[in-house]
């Protein structure tokens, strides 16, 4: 089995969450579900520059990270 390692953002403007819109894909039961803004970290990249990579790329956003959330093994 593959094994993938991904990071997520939790961003919050005051009681606000930021979350986004899947597009449609291969498999029908996550197309156009939300999930938090991320993606899969590449070789020789640290958690926080894999997620400042990715929010720049997906939603051109330059962020801060604060702190780690929370990791999950699945």
């Amino acid at each position: 089995m593959k094994h993938y390692e991904v990071v997520a953002a939790i961003i919050m403007d005051d009681d606000r969450v930021l979350c986004v819109q899947r597009d449609h894909g291969k498999y029908d039961y996550i197309s156009l579900k939300y999930e938090f803004p991320g993606g899969k970290i590449e070789p020789d990249e640290t958690k926080e520059q894999a997620l400042e990579r990715e929010l720049l790329e997906e939603l051109d956003l330059n962020i801060e990270i604060e702190r780690e959330f929370l990791t999950v093994n699945h």
